[in-house]
């Protein structure tokens, strides 16, 4: 279900990707993990990046040069819980997470790429409710991706 219609001017910005391609750049990040910054960069092979969470998701998804949160919503569109897949973003206002895969049949955790306050970058088990927080996440799916 799309909410909202993606930003047609972002769609330059990127090129087609594919899921695997999402996830090996997004890996990139914990080789060592990358620390977490609103103000420094992080460069490697991808390009560079600002180092915190939104800036981690622009990498992964192949947006050179980065957006924040409210740009990361106009380069994909919402989609249903259900149609979760690797490489898709849960976004809210102050923090995104690369969704990886889901950890159990239920579908109540799953395994999220994050950059993460004072750890850096991480891939660890997020329960899908993430706290009292889980009504804010929305999962996004990047209008680029094949």
């Amino acid at each position: 279900m799309v909410t909202t219609a993606p930003d047609k001017s972002l769609l330059r910005l990127g090129r087609q990707t594919t899921r695997d391609e999402i996830i090996a750049r997004a890996a990139s990040w914990l080789r060592p993990s990358v620390p977490y910054s609103r103000d420094a960069f992080h460069e490697n092979e991808h390009g560079a990046y600002r180092a915190d969470c939104a800036g981690y998701i622009s990498m992964a998804w192949g947006i050179p040069g980065g957006l924040d949160t409210a740009g990361l919503s106009k380069a994909g569109y919402e989609i249903a819980k259900a149609e979760l897949a690797p490489g898709d973003a849960l976004l809210r206002q102050d923090g995104t997470i690369l969704f990886g895969a889901w950890a159990n049949r239920r579908r109540t955790r799953f395994w999220g790429y994050e950059q993460v306050d004072g750890q850096g970058t991480v891939l660890h088990l997020v329960d899908y409710t993430h706290g009292r927080k889980a009504l804010a996440y929305k999962p996004f799916r990047y209008i680029r991706t094949r």
